[in-house]
């Protein structure tokens, strides 16, 4: 609950910005397993699966920011018609 002396919170923004920076780990994951996997030859396979784990999350998350970014937009265009 805010504090009336605190600005607005969005909480919609704070759950973008938290999708956001999943979505980034994820594929920072991602990419680190692949290029470890040609550098470490007997650990190959579990990289790879670690990777591939990893760019499914990440496309996941970007999925959700994108239909929250969608949402957010939505809520906008409803403000806007409901002052106007």
């Amino acid at each position: 609950m805010p504090h009336p002396h605190q600005p607005f919170r969005d909480e919609l923004a704070d759950r973008r910005k938290t999708t956001l920076l999943h979505f980034y780990i994820a594929a920072f994951l991602s990419v680190v397993a692949v290029s470890l996997s040609g550098r470490i030859p007997p650990f190959r396979t579990g990289l790879l699966v670690i990777a591939v784990a990893g760019a499914t999350a990440a496309i996941l998350f970007l999925l959700r920011f994108l239909r929250s970014n969608e949402k957010h937009e939505r809520q906008i265009n409803y403000r806007a018609l409901t002052l106007a």
